[in-house]
């Protein structure tokens, strides 16, 4: 079926969200035969019409703010998130500094490096930060500046200036989407700029990413793939034998 009509595809767009209640922009990409870019312009134009959400590589239906658009989220690929954030806090040892930014799988990462002891902790997320508060050996740092209610994170210039007052032994942050040729990149310009920051105050960075953000596109550029030491995924559509990274990266599949 020819799908080059715009209106047909939202309409298609819709209907999926209705069945399954999320949608991927490279899976969309896939099944109408058309472009990455072609899928986001759809979801820009469904989300100004207040029929969806769009989340870090796809959408949801638009309905009642932050919770709900936070919890469809963390359902997405929720095992796998979990078993990336297991993964990753195994690089991490009593006395490590990093920066955490705020996302699903970052979360899930904080909850399993709770318990480990004499860690300096920096984030710009609240709830991150309150994940910390019952070990008291480690030393929490939160980052303030203009509290964005719908992310539940400080972002912009104040937490920009506060980030680069500290430097860390990792950088752990979350990806909207990883490609071997462009990067690490975020949908959400602000976000994208907070992680920038954190990496350059940091020796090493791990990245976070489920296997649906592999081989895919966002707006804002993180970072270069050779500035990243560790990518730590899943890999659900068995897309990583197909993908070359930098001999630099350490690619971990949870």
């Amino acid at each position: 079926m020819d799908y080059s009509n715009a209106l047909e595809r939202r309409n298609i767009i819709l209907e999926k969200l209705k069945t399954n209640g999320q949608v991927f922009v490279n899976e969309l990409a896939d099944d109408f035969n058309v472009s990455q870019e072609t899928i986001r312009r759809d979801l820009n134009k469904l989300e100004e019409l207040k029929h969806i959400k769009k989340i870090h590589g796809g959408a949801v239906i638009a309905q009642f703010g932050f919770e709900l658009e936070f919890n469809q989220r963390a359902r997405l690929a929720e095992d796998d998130k979990k078993a990336i954030a297991v993964k990753a806090a195994e690089l991490i040892k009593p006395g490590d500094s990093l920066f955490i930014d705020f996302g699903t799988t970052t979360l899930e990462f904080a909850k399993q490096i709770a318990g480990i002891n004499q860690l300096t902790v920096i984030t710009n997320s609240p709830v991150i930060a309150n994940l910390f508060h019952e070990n008291t050996t480690i030393d929490l740092i939160l980052i303030g500046g203009q509290f964005g209610l719908s992310k539940m994170e400080c972002i912009g210039p104040v937490a920009l200036q506060g980030i680069s007052a500290f430097y860390a032994d990792y950088a752990v942050i979350g990806a909207g989407a990883v490609s071997p040729k462009a990067g690490v990149m975020d949908q959400d310009l602000n976000e994208a700029a907070i992680a920038r920051q954190m990496i350059k105050n940091s020796n090493k960075t791990i990245v976070l990413a489920d296997g649906h953000k592999l081989n895919n596109h966002a707006t804002g550029l993180v970072a270069d793939l050779k500035d990243i030491s560790w990518l730590v995924t899943s890999d659900p559509e068995k897309k990583l034998k197909n993908l070359v990274f930098p001999a630099n990266l350490q690619v971990i599949v949870a």
